[in-house]
């Protein structure tokens, strides 16, 4: 296991944290794939459900946050689109055999997941706080 749920990673939306720790799930389950030395196929099997989850969570998160007329969404969603493009990248480059699946990779997603929820998902939680 690479990444653990803990409650200050709770934006206080139950919803939304269930997608975080899904998504933690899914990214422990492609450490462990790494791992155990899975297949390219299985391996990519595993980089295409993260891609496909987040873009689901994403939609989930942008819309909540238009819901409750959160200031910051541009900024917000320029981070989520960030790193769509960034996962997308890994994906196409192992299909084209031109990335080696590695710790750099999955520290990668691990490092801007937790910064994430940490630092930029925590700010419309403290707004919605507010309001």
């Amino acid at each position: 296991m690479i990444l653990k749920w803990t409650e200050d990673l709770s934006v206080g939306h139950e919803t939304l944290d269930k997608e975080h720790q899904k998504w933690i799930s899914l990214l422990n389950d492609f450490y462990q794939g790494l791992m155990d030395g899975k297949s390219k196929e299985k391996l990519t099997e595993l980089v295409v459900g993260m891609l496909d989850y987040t873009k689901y969570h994403f939609a989930d998160e942008e819309r909540y946050m238009k819901s409750i007329g959160y200031p910051d969404f541009d900024a917000h969603k320029e981070k989520h689109d960030y790193y769509v493009n960034r996962i997308t990248e890994f994906y196409e480059k192992i299909k084209n055999d031109r990335l080696i699946l590695s710790l750099e990779v999955t520290n990668f997603l691990k490092t801007w997941l937790i910064n994430h929820i940490k630092g930029t998902d925590q700010q419309y939680a403290r707004f919605a706080n507010n309001i």
